[in-house]
């Protein structure tokens, strides 16, 4: 007698819950929409993505729920570093609704995603503008380091120490006027002289 109470309070729980679920039949759902731009694309955006979770990692991930056509990480243009959101697209939008609705709120390293599937008046043309291409990290300190250490020619060299005398004099001259007693005898007098033409007599 219990058994069979304990069965029909679980069978209605269980129709409880399927009652609360969003319809998916196209009665008015707030997903449905004309040519306002209210239909949902096949287009998902991902926010708050963890560290070294990138291209080829959204990939390999979301390929669970279909096919993904394009991805994309945005990405810093000046240092390429990721921006922690991206874009994918699937190849049916109603894989891309499901998926977005899985992940939504899931947690990934500590960092908890932030997913939705996007209308199609939201998608850009340009929104997947290099995407599905491989990020090459381009080596900005080096090629500063060899810019800054390659060898100077002897007129660059002469300009270089001109604009530093030019600092040095007013440097001194502000010491001066503040009447500060300091003993300086200033760059000019760290580097060597020129050197001096030797006359030979017959």
């Amino acid at each position: 007698m219990g058994s069979s109470k304990k069965r029909k309070a679980q069978q209605d729980a269980a129709e409880e819950r399927d009652d609360t679920l969003p319809s998916t039949s196209g009665g008015g759902g707030g997903s449905s929409g004309g040519a306002d731009g209210g239909d949902l694309s096949s287009v998902v955006y991902i926010g708050h993505l963890p560290h070294g979770f990138y291209e080829d990692q959204l990939l390999g991930f979301f390929s669970q729920f279909g096919r993904l056509s394009r991805v994309r990480v945005s990405r810093s243009k000046k240092t390429g570093r990721a921006k922690h959101y991206a874009f994918l697209e699937f190849a049916v939008p109603e894989v891309a609704r499901i998926a977005a609705e899985a992940m939504d709120g899931h947690f990934m390293f500590a960092q908890r995603l932030s997913v939705r599937c996007l209308k199609q008046g939201e998608v850009h043309p340009l929104l997947f503008k290099g995407a599905n291409r491989k990020f090459k990290q381009v080596p900005w300190r080096k090629i500063e380091a060899e810019r800054h250490n390659r060898p100077r020619t002897p007129q660059e060299h002469a300009k270089r120490v001109a604009v530093l005398l030019r600092r040095d004099r007013k440097r001194q001259a502000k010491i001066a006027e503040a009447g500060i007693d300091y003993e300086y005898d200033g760059l000019a007098a760290a580097l060597p002289g020129k050197a001096k033409k030797i006359k030979f007599s017959d």
